[in-house]
């Protein structure tokens, strides 16, 4: 049990954060936390198909509809949101770049900028505030959070309260700190509030960043990150041609082995062809080479045989296989039944079907065909019973 327990720690360990502007940042890797009242999070109206740089740019396009250019945006991510988002993190860009600025000599430790809401304990069900003397940071679930003045703050709760009542969606605990916590108190009457994580309700576990919460990074501009290694790609122009005229010339190379390999087929193909007009097909058009010497063969061997009667079932299996092999549509199955021998074709369409059909009876094969559909995924599927011409 101390063995899980250590494990379920060391996976719900949070990474070292740093309030930008109060201290000196940790000595190691860090997150800032970043003013959350200038980097607010706005849902958006944003078609389900849409993915990826895609999905950004419409969401871009929507925000400075809204509130007009020279705005940062980052998806928020979070909780299993992954391409689906419909919330972004929104701040200033001339913010962005003085928060960037502050990090000073830090910035090659920081791991991200993201909001200071996003930076407090989380779970699903939890809500978790924290008041001082500058305001109020609330985290409402998983994926929303805001940061406000103490009267704004107050009014921005009492809305989620009641648009959570409406929608039957109250947190079961709400956990609330600071030194002016006391303030909000009297907003959640009726609702489970705690002061410490441990008076949580059993098998609530708040978790810190362990959400997405770092994919709303303001540290790095993923377009200028773009730019840059294009730049980079740029001064790589001269190898990558040199690689792609070596390339170039082993694909000439590889050309000319496969023209003489055809060169060899071509010359294979007449000798076969010559031992098949001297030994099996002394006159007549050759179309079909395989189909055509599998016919002679079995005419030969039927004729040798002298068989009476109708054709046993693999003898008219055997017959029919060229011409479905060489038919538009592919076989999927072939079964014996007390009728005779069915086969299951899907074809392209149903004059493929009326083809295969005359095929077959062009070699004494009757095929009596027993059910013909379209198929949704497109083409046809049919089932025949074969059976020996009339």
């Amino acid at each position: 049990m101390p063995q899980k327990a250590s494990v379920r720690r060391r996976r719900t360990a949070a990474p070292a954060t740093w309030r930008l502007g109060e201290g000196a940042p940790p000595a190691g890797p860090f997150l800032a936390l970043v003013p959350g009242a200038e980097a607010p999070l706005i849902s958006l109206t944003l078609p389900a198909t849409l993915k990826g740089p895609a999905r950004e740019d419409v969401a871009r396009r929507q925000a400075q509809d809204r509130l007009g250019p020279g705005l940062e945006l980052r998806p928020a991510r979070l909780g299993n949101a992954a391409d689906s988002w419909t919330r972004a993190a929104l701040a200033d860009r001339a913010a962005v770049l003085r928060w960037r600025s502050a990090l000073g000599a830090a910035a090659a430790r920081c791991r991200g900028m993201v909001p200071d809401y996003l930076g407090l304990p989380v779970a699903p069900g939890l809500w978790s505030l924290r008041a001082d003397r500058e305001g109020v940071i609330a985290r409402l679930g998983v994926q929303d959070g805001f940061a406000a003045e103490h009267a704004l703050g107050v009014k921005m709760l009492a809305l989620a309260l009641t648009e959570a009542r409406a929608t039957n969606s109250l947190p079961r605990a709400v956990l609330l700190t600071g030194e002016t916590g006391s303030a909000f108190a009297d907003l959640f009457d009726g609702l489970t509030l705690v002061r410490d994580t441990a008076d949580l309700p059993a098998g609530m576990e708040p978790a810190l960043l362990a959400h997405g919460e770092a994919s709303v990074d303001f540290a790095r501009d993923p377009r200028a990150d773009a730019q840059g290694l294009e730049a980079r790609l740029r001064r790589f122009a001269l190898p990558l041609a040199l690689v792609v005229l070596g390339a170039l010339g082993w694909a000439g190379a590889e050309a000319l082995a496969i023209r003489q390999d055809r060169a060899e087929a071509v010359a294979i193909d007449r000798a076969v062809e010559a031992a098949v007009r001297r030994d099996i097909l002394p006159s007549g058009p050759i179309l079909d080479l395989r189909a055509q010497v599998t016919r002679a063969i079995a005419a030969r061997r039927g004729a040798v045989t002298e068989a009476t009667g109708p054709l046993p079932p693999l003898e008219m299996l055997r017959a029919a296989t060229p011409v479905l092999a060489a038919g538009a549509g592919n076989v999927e199955a072939v079964s014996l039944g007390v009728a005779g021998l069915s086969v299951e074709l899907r074809l392209p369409d149903f004059r493929a079907l009326d083809a295969l059909v005359q095929a077959l009876a062009a070699e004494g094969i009757g095929a009596r065909i027993l059910r013909s559909s379209t198929d949704p995924e497109g083409g046809i599927g049919a089932s025949l019973m074969l059976e020996a011409a009339p």
